[in-house]
C-alpha cells in the first residue's frame, strides 16, 4: 500500500498517547502587568493549554482581586504567572503562598521570574531570579540540552531543537532556594551571551505545592515576530507539560490533537477482520502457516510453530494500533519495515517488545521489557503492562528514522535512527552488524512467534502523509513563466542533467506554480554558482495574486547571498513584520552569523505558510516571522534577479 496520502504531519513529538483525564484540570493564569506584552502572551497560553484537551484555563487581569478571594482561588490546581507588575498586595499575597504550600502548583514563564524584587518568599519560590547582573543577548534560535531524562516533565519529550527565544542568563539563585535544572542551553558569545549553559527548566517544591519554572516565551510589545517563541510547538508542548506536572505531579500525553490533523477516523485500514487470516502471511511463506496460528474468539493467535506472521502489504510512514495479551512469562515482540531475506525477520525491522515482565524473575531489564524498542531504547519505567491475560493497548509510530512506542496511553520509548544518539544506540546494541536493520524505509509489519502464546487482536494502521514534489527533476510540469521584455524562458530556466532546476538570472521574472496553495510547508534547496556573475539575488513569492508582472502581489522570503530570511513586501500585499526589524517594504532577519553555507554549496529553505503566519527557517533555524498574513490561495513564484542559482527537492506538505 501506497503512503503517500496528503495530510497535516504535525511534529513527531506531538505523536502522544490517548490519556484524556476525566476531568479537565482547572488552571488560574495570572496577567494584568508585565514589561512584556502580556495582552498576546497571556491568551496565547490559555489557547495552547486548552488546545490539549487536558486544561480548563482562565484568565485573571485582576491578580489582587482574584487572589485575594480564597473560595475563588481553591477551584484552581494550578496557577501560571505571566505577571510582572505592581504587587498584589494583601489578602492575595497569602493566600497565594498559603495555596501553593498546600499543593497547588505553579509555573513560572519568563518575565515572570522578573517580579516582585524584596518579596522574599516569592523569590524563594521562583528560584532562580532576574535581578542585577542578570542579561540576555539577541533573539535567535538555540537548542534545549535535556540533563534529566528521568524527570516526568522532560522523559519523552525528545529533540528540542533551534527554539527562537532570548536566552536569559546569570539568573541569581535566591538563597535557600532548592530547584534543579532539569534543561539547558547554551549561551553562545557570539549571540551576546555568557559561553555557557544556562537553565532553561527548572522544577522544585514549595510546600507541598510543585513549581516549573521555564525562562523561556520572550515577546516584547511591538515585536509580533517574536511571537514565534510561542508559536514554536515545542515551546507549547512544553508548557503544557510542566503545567501539568505542576498540578498532579504526573504528564500524560493526549490523543485528541493528533487525531484532529488526521480527522476522527480518516484512514485507518484494518489489518484483521477477527474472523479470518485474510492479509497476513508467513514469513518466507506463500501463504498463511498450517500451525502454529489461529483466529480464536476475534484474536490472532500465535501457538507456536509456525514461524513469525508479516503482513501482505508493505508500509513506510505510518501509525499502528493494536491490543496484545500474553501467557505467564511469555516473549514475543511486533517488528515493522521488515523486508524478507534468508536471516529472520528481525534482523531488518525494529521490535516493539511483546512481553509478560514477570520474565525477568525480579528485576526488570527495561531495555527488553514490554513496549520498548528492543535492545536500543528502554521503556519508561513507569509504564507497567495489564496483568498477565489482560489485553494490553499498543501504538507505534513511524515517521522517517524516527520512531515511536506508546503502552496503554502513555508514551514509553521513542529513537531517531538518523540522529547521533540514535545512531549510538544502534552502534552498541546487537543489530549494529546486521546490514538490512533499519536501512529500508518501506516493509512489511510482522508478528513475533518466539514459541510462547500470544494474541492480537484490534490491529489497524493508518499510512501518514508525505510531501508532494512541486518539481520532478526531468521537466517544468506544473509550472509557467513570466519575464520582462518577453524574454525566452528556455534561455532563463532549464533542467540540468543532474536533475536540479537552473535559472540563469536574466532577465528579471519568475517561474510559478500553476497552481494555487493557501496553507502548506514549503521546502527546498537552493545554490548560488560561484563562477556566475552578476547580482545574486533570487526570491520565493508567497501567496502570489493578481496579474502576472515582474514584482507581482506577494510575500518575498529573500534568497539574496547574505540575506536569506528576509521579508519583501510586494505590491502592498497584506501582512505585519517585526518593526524593530523593519525599514520600508524591508524585514531583515534575526541576526544569525554564517547561517548561509558558502557559495556553491546547498542550502535549504523550509517556509511553513499557516492562516496568518509565516515563518523562515534557513538551514535549520527560524529566523522569520510574519503576521496577520493575507490568508488567500495564490501561486508560488521562484525569482529570476540576477546570477545563476539551482534549485532540488522542491516539495509542498498542504496543511489544513
Amino acid at each position: 500500500m501506497n503512503a503517500t496520502a496528503l495530510l497535516c504531519l504535525v511534529p513527531f513529538v506531538a505523536f502522544a498517547p490517548a490519556a484524556i483525564a476525566e476531568r479537565k484540570i482547572p488552571v488560574l493564569i495570572v496577567s494584568g502587568a508585565n514589561n512584556h506584552d502580556w495582552e498576546w502572551t497571556s491568551p496565547s497560553l490559555e489557547r495552547m493549554l486548552e488546545k490539549t484537551g487536558r486544561f480548563e484555563a482562565e484568565i485573571t487581569y485582576e491578580p489582587a482581586k482574584t487572589l485575594g478571594d480564597r473560595g475563588e482561588l481553591a477551584r484552581f490546581r494550578v496557577i501560571v504567572l505571566d505577571y510582572n507588575g505592581p504587587r498584589w498586595g494583601e489578602p492575595a499575597e497569602s493566600n497565594f503562598l498559603a495555596a501553593v504550600k498546600g499543593g497547588v502548583g505553579v509555573a513560572v514563564i519568563h518575565a515572570a521570574n522578573n517580579a516582585f524584587p524584596g518579596w522574599s518568599e516569592y523569590e524563594l519560590l521562583v528560584g532562580d531570579c532576574w535581578r542585577d547582573g542578570t542579561g540576555h543577548g539577541s533573539f535567535h534560535p538555540f537548542d534545549l540540552k535535556v540533563v534529566d531524562a528521568a524527570h516526568p516533565i522532560t522523559r519523552g519529550l525528545g529533540e528540542f531543537r533551534a527554539h527562537p527565544d532570548e536566552l536569559y542568563h546569570k539568573l541569581v539563585r535566591t538563597p535557600g532556594a532548592q530547584h534543579r535544572a532539569i534543561a539547558t542551553a547554551f549561551s553562545t558569545q557570539e549571540s551576546g551571551g555568557t559561553g555557557r549553559d544556562e537553565p532553561m527548566v527548572l522544577v522544585a517544591n514549595y510546600g507541598a505545592g510543585r513549581v516549573f519554572h521555564t525562562p523561556l516565551g520572550h515577546v516584547w510589545p511591538g515585536s509580533p515576530a517574536q511571537r514565534a517563541s510561542h508559536d514554536d510547538p515545542q515551546f507549547q508542548r512544553l508548557v503544557a507539560r510542566g503545567v501539568e506536572w505542576a498540578a498532579t505531579g504526573e504528564v500524560s500525553e493526549e490523543r485528541a490533537a493528533v487525531d484532529a490533523s488526521f480527522g476522527a477516523q480518516d484512514g485507518w485500514i484494518s489489518l484483521f477482520d477477527g474472523k479470518t487470516s485474510a492479509g497476513w502471511r508467513g514469513y518466507g511463506q506463500k501463504g498463511f502457516p498450517e500451525k502454529g496460528w489461529v483466529v480464536e474468539n476475534g484474536a490472532l493467535v500465535c501457538k507456536s510453530g509456525g514461524g513469525d506472521l508479516i503482513t501482505t502489504e508493505q508500509f513506510d510512514d505510518f501509525e499502528l494500533e493494536f491490543e496484545w495479551r500474553v501467557a505467564a512469562k511469555a516473549n514475543s515482540g511486533v517488528m515493522y519495515r521488515v523486508v524478507e531475506t534468508k536471516n529472520p525477520s528481525w534482523q531488518s525491522g525494529p521490535e516493539y517488545q511483546v512481553l509478560d515482565n514477570g520474565y525477568f524473575d525480579g528485576k526488570v531489564d527495561w531495555k527488553h521489557s514490554a513496549g520498548a524498542l528492543y535492545d536500543i531504547c528502554a521503556a519508561d519505567e513507569r509504564a507497567l503492562p495489564l496483568k498477565v491475560g489482560d489485553f494490553n493497548k499498543a501504538r507505534i509510530v513511524v515517521q522517517g528514522w524516527r520512531v515511536a512506542h506508546f503502552l496503554n496511553g502513555r508514551l514509553v520509548a521513542q529513537c531517531d535512527f538518523a540522529s547521533p544518539e540514535g545512531k549510538a544506540a544502534l552502534a552498541a546494541s546487537k543489530f549494529a552488524q546486521m546490514p538490512d536493520f533499519m536501512k529500508h524505509p518501506r516493509g512489511h509489519i510482522a508478528l513475533q512467534d518466539h514459541g510462547d502464546e500470544v494474541a492480537y487482536r484490534n490491529i489497524r494502521v493508518r499510512p501518514t502523509p508525505k510531501p508532494t514534489a512541486l518539481f520532478n527533476g526531468r521537466n517544468l510540469e506544473g509550472w509557467t513563466f513570466h519575464l520582462a521584455d518577453g524574454g525566452d524562458p528556455a534561455k532563463t530556466w532549464s533542467v540540468s542533467p543532474e536533475g536540479h532546476l537552473v535559472c540563469t538570472g536574466k532577465p528579471a521574472g519568475y517561474i510559478r506554480t500553476s497552481a494555487d496553495y493557501t496553507n502548506y510547508v514549503l521546502e527546498f534547496d537552493w545554490r548560488w554558482n560561484p563562477a556566475a556573475e552578476g547580482n545574486r539575488n533570487s526570491g520565493v513569492l508567497l501567496r502570489m495574486i493578481g496579474e502576472d508582472k515582474v514584482w507581482p502581489k506577494s510575500l518575498e522570503a529573500q534568497l539574496q547571498n547574505g540575506s536569506a530570511g528576509d521579508f519583501w513586501i510586494i505590491d502592498e500585499f497584506p501582512c505585519k513584520t517585526d518593526p524593530e526589524r523593519t525599514k520600508g517594504r524591508n524585514c531583515k532577519r534575526l541576526e544569525t552569523p554564517d547561517i548561509e553555507k558558502p557559495l556553491g554549496e546547498w542550502n535549504h529553505y523550509r517556509i511553513t505558510v499557516e492562516r496568518g503566519s509565516v515563518s523562515l527557517e534557513v538551514n535549520g533555524l527560524v529566523v522569520n516571522a510574519a503576521t496577520e498574513v493575507l490568508e488567500t490561495a495564490g501561486k508560488i513564484c521562484l525569482q529570476s534577479e540576477g546570477a545563476e542559482i539551482h534549485f532540488r527537492n522542491i516539495t509542498l506538505l498542504p496543511l489544513k
